[in-house]
């Protein structure tokens, strides 16, 4: 009879009676297990469960983290060793855990080097509820593609029918010991753990919980980046409610480790995200304090279940009394590293590891950004907001964002008052300007920590707060509703918030029309705010419209409305760009830089802007040296005393260098120019995402996959947040184009058909990402062999992308020479031949010279000439472009794999027809 699901009275039941036959002696047990039979007939099966669980604890000290089971006897080197799985030779064991032995493996098809971890089930547990649950693992595995998780590569059968799972493999050390090795202080601890928390929040956002989070399963790679290993107990929320039984009583207790369970694993309550976040603060306690939240116990696993369930945990500080040397593994006396824990983190700690799930942190994210604050010296949500708690915080942080703030306050609150004074007398404005107070005291509510109960709260939050509560509040008063929507409108779409700005900026414009304002800086500044939000959010047309209206009303205006009629100018061209309509939007561009020097004079940003713009619409023309020469005037122009109006200028060049193929300048360029960006634009802001996500291509095509991934993994977690329209959709494109080019179709997937799907509802405003995107992902096809499938994504992508930009373009060429290679691997290389010669042709025509990919295409055309007519002159011809591009990645750090790949090519021959592989993996570099 199957177990179920304990309550929590029937679990405190079910300790009592283990008490009960643990105070008996031990000749006695026997016949107090009959007694206990006898009278709790229901019970006694959880109970003899627990009391074998207690006893295989005690013989394997699951204090030390060892398994609650014995491991099965790993598999005879003999058997395994030189065995291919897959791409994958097994080479050696490297380690066992609950469900399965890991071996360490090679790349063995030659492609391309590399080493994986496999892992393999334990043959002595081949049953139907093993089997499920690897197979869930891979399938979990599957879905995380994030730079903190270990990534999966791979999924099959071996011959005998053992499955196997390839992952990344991660050369590192338990977090702890790396962080006691090297001596890390508290900061750098908890700036690590961060990390971690990074990882469980995004899996969280997957539907799927760890379970099993401890430091065994959390890795550090020796340049300090975390990897959270071992989904073998990850559970989806949405599914396998019939495992729900307690932990400690289910027929494979392995997948569990009692000192991180948390009290509803013990109970067999519902296991959630808030499960995660219980094994966070037992992983958090151990890193800071050197100990564990539960005094140790000689009285086994029941002892330390009850403790979980029943006891309070320790303090930190208290728990430093058992580790006394705690301080020289962090570098701190024990007195300093007392203080350092008192208050702040206590009280983080404390939160995490509440009895109740609902007690804990919501979220994974709420506790990282807990963590957070206190670094910054703000305050913590687990604190008591008392005001002088909040004062002293208050006092610590950085003065120049607290005078960003009373510039943000002060400025709202003249802008209104200002523009109310104007047009009311001054009877009517003693009632406007109390409303106009009350509408601010309500904005800022929230600063008050006796009323808000928050921490603190993000301006961007105060701001669409506010505007809900004025519209709420001013109802029956739209004139002075129409005067807060204006500046409220401005700062929203400033602070990133589309939805409530677009709703605020309608609303003023509509007053400002009502009341005859049409004439004005003030409804110019709407007009343009509008259009840029609506471009931004697809509504191309409505967008042209109010640029159309702007223009007009900035000529009648003059010279004074100068900049905005250059600036609707550049916004039809970028729009013209963005709809892939190259010609239009050089032609707008072109008008807009001779407005500028025409009416603001060389040096004016919109001048500057301008210039700016037209070059990279030159550019995706492919006319290179007028791109450069457009970017060149943009630098040249600006002022001496104003360097950050060509701070975007010097960004621009920076991709400019990296469109034409030198990477590691860009690279070189874009480094210190982030800084910069953070600096005057902020962390989250799309400038500083799209600037790491271009370093991060930059280092890529440099073959510095670390640096690479490190960069991109920056840019998707800050895309992550960013609320601007499409910002974390174009970052995904990349990540996975990057995982493509590695091979990792599981990792690019889900997120191409996201993306997909974003850009063909109507959320997203770039037709030509849709392409991209069904580009990558029939590139996904083709690496899996689906040649049928990937060349029906590319007929597709390539009628859009020629109704998108006519005949030639540079997203063009890469899907044509993707369909060559798909037909190549169908029909043949004779008939696929003519689109290689044609994706060469174009790309020849728009790459600028001495841009790598040129040499790229020579080889793909080579190949295919050699192949289709096998003569000693094509040989000869594909061997001297495969020797030159060779020479051009030779100061990549992965070109020998690069001669690996070529020198297979040429040794088998002139295959009629050739896999994909090969071939993606010369497109690969």
């Amino acid at each position: 009879m199957a177990i179920t699901a304990p309550s929590t009275q029937a679990w405190r039941e079910v300790l009592a009676l283990f008490d009960r036959w643990a105070d008996a002696d031990e000749p006695a047990r026997a016949a107090e297990l009959k007694r206990i039979q006898a009278e709790h007939p229901t019970l006694y099966p959880r109970l003899l469960a627990m009391i074998e669980a207690d006893r295989a604890a005690e013989a394997h000290d699951f204090l030390a983290e060892a398994a609650q089971v014995p491991a099965a006897e790993p598999p005879a080197a003999s058997h395994w060793t030189g065995t291919r799985l897959g791409a994958w030779e097994l080479r050696e064991p490297i380690g066992s855990g609950g469900m399965g032995h890991v071996w360490r493996a090679t790349r063995s098809d030659g492609l391309y080097a590399g080493r994986a971890a496999v892992k393999l089930l334990h043959s002595t547990r081949l049953d139907a509820q093993a089997q499920a649950r690897f197979a869930r693992e891979g399938e979990f595995l599957a879905r995380l593609t994030h730079p903190h998780i270990a990534q999966l590569l791979d999924a099959g059968l071996a011959p005998d029918g053992t499955r196997y799972l390839v992952l990344e493999y991660v050369p590192g050390e338990r977090i702890d010991h790396w962080c006691d090795a090297r001596k890390l202080g508290i900061e750098a601890r908890l700036k690590l753990f961060m990390q971690v928390c990074e990882a469980v929040a995004y899996a969280h956002s997957h539907l799927v919980v760890h379970r099993d989070l401890k430091p065994a399963n959390i890795l550090v790679t020796d340049d300090g980046h975390v990897k959270l290993l071992d989904f073998g107990v990850a559970k989806l929320l949405a599914g396998d409610d019939d495992l729900e039984q307690t932990e400690l009583t289910r027929a494979a207790p392995a997948g569990l480790t009692p000192e991180y369970a948390a009290p509803e694993q013990i109970e067999g309550q519902p296991i959630t995200t808030a499960t995660d976040v219980y094994a966070l603060g037992v992983v958090l306690f151990g890193l800071l304090s050197g100990a564990r939240p539960y005094a140790s116990t000689s009285r086994g696993v029941a002892a330390l279940a009850r403790a979980i369930v029943e006891e309070p945990p320790r303090s930190l500080t208290a728990a430093l009394r058992e580790s006394p040397d705690a301080g020289l593994s962090r570098n701190a006396s024990l007195a300093s590293l007392q203080q350092a824990l008192r208050g702040d983190l206590e009280t983080i700690v404390a939160k995490a590891l509440k009895k109740l799930p609902s007690e804990r942190y919501a979220t994974v994210q709420e506790l990282r950004d807990d963590l957070q604050r206190h670094l910054d010296h703000q305050p913590v949500s687990a604190q008591p907001d008392t005001f002088g708690y909040r004062a002293r915080k208050f006092a610590q942080r950085n003065r120049v964002q607290v005078a960003a703030l009373a510039g943000v306050m002060l400025t709202l609150v003249l802008g209104i008052t200002a523009t109310a004074w104007q047009w009311r007398n001054a009877a009517q404005e003693t009632d406007r300007t109390k409303a106009v107070i009350k509408v601010l005291t309500n904005i800022f509510t929230d600063l008050a920590p006796e009323e808000s109960g928050k921490a603190q709260v993000p301006v961007v939050d105060l701001l669409r707060k506010g505007w809900s509560q004025a519209k709420k509040d001013l109802e029956t008063d739209p004139a002075l509703r129409g005067e807060v929507a204006r500046p409220l409108g401005l700062m929203l779409q400033s602070s990133g918030d589309m939805t409530a700005a677009l709703d605020a900026l309608t609303i003023s414009r509509q007053h400002l029309i009502d009341s005859g304002q049409t004439s004005t800086s003030q409804y110019l500044q709407v007009m343009q705010g509008l259009a840029y939000m609506k471009s931004r959010v697809g509504q191309t047309e409505e967008a042209k419209s109010l640029l159309s209206e702007l223009t007009a009303v900035a000529q009648r205006m003059g010279k004074a409305s100068a900049a905005e009629a250059v600036n609707a100018q550049i916004e039809l061209g970028e729009i013209a760009r963005r709809e892939g309509k190259l010609g239009d939007a050089e032609t707008q561009l072109a008008k807009a830089v001779a407005l500028a020097a025409r009416n603001l004079g060389a040096g004016h940003p919109s001048h500057i802007h301008a210039l700016q713009e037209q070059a990279v619409a030159l550019r995706e023309l492919g006319r290179w040296s007028e791109a450069r020469c457009a970017l060149a005037s943009a630098v040249e122009s600006i002022p001496r005393t104003k360097p950050v109006y060509g701070l975007l200028a010097r960004y621009d060049m920076a991709i400019f260098e990296l469109d034409l193929g030198q990477y590691r300048e860009a690279a070189n360029q874009l480094q210190p120019l982030l800084d910069e960006l953070r600096k005057y634009y902020g962390e989250e802001d799309t400038y500083t995402i799209y600037g790491l996500a271009s370093l991060a291509i930059a280092h890529f095509h440099s073959g510095e996959l670390g640096k690479a991934e490190a960069a991109l993994n920056d840019a998707l977690q800050r895309a992550t947040r960013s609320t601007e329209p499409n910002v974390r959709q174009v970052v995904q494109t990349i990540v996975a184009r990057h995982a493509l080019r590695r091979g990792q179709c599981a990792l690019a997937e889900p997120l191409l058909r996201e993306n997909l799907v974003h850009f063909e509802s109507g959320e997203g405003t770039s037709r030509p990402f849709a392409e991209r995107n069904r580009m990558l992902m029939a590139e996904c096809e083709l690496r899996r062999g689906q040649v049928t499938g990937a060349r029906a994504m590319l007929d597709a992508a390539l009628e859009n992308q020629h109704a998108i930009y006519g005949p030639r373009h540079a997203d063009i060429w890469p899907t044509l020479m993707l369909k060559a290679i798909a037909v190549d691997a169908e029909l043949g290389a004779a008939t696929a031949t003519p689109l290689y010669e044609s994706a060469h042709a174009m790309a020849i025509s728009l790459l600028p010279e001495g841009h790598p990919d040129r040499w790229k295409v020579d080889v793909m055309r080579a190949q295919a000439r050699w192949r289709s007519q096998p003569t000693p002159q094509n040989r000869a011809v594909f061997a001297t472009s495969l020797r030159a591009y060779g020479e051009v990645l030779a100061t990549r750090p992965d070109s020998h794999t690069f001669s690996v790949l070529s020198q297979k090519l040429l040794e088998q021959g002139p295959t009629v027809r050739l896999s994909p592989a090969p071939l993606l993996a010369l497109m690969a570099y």
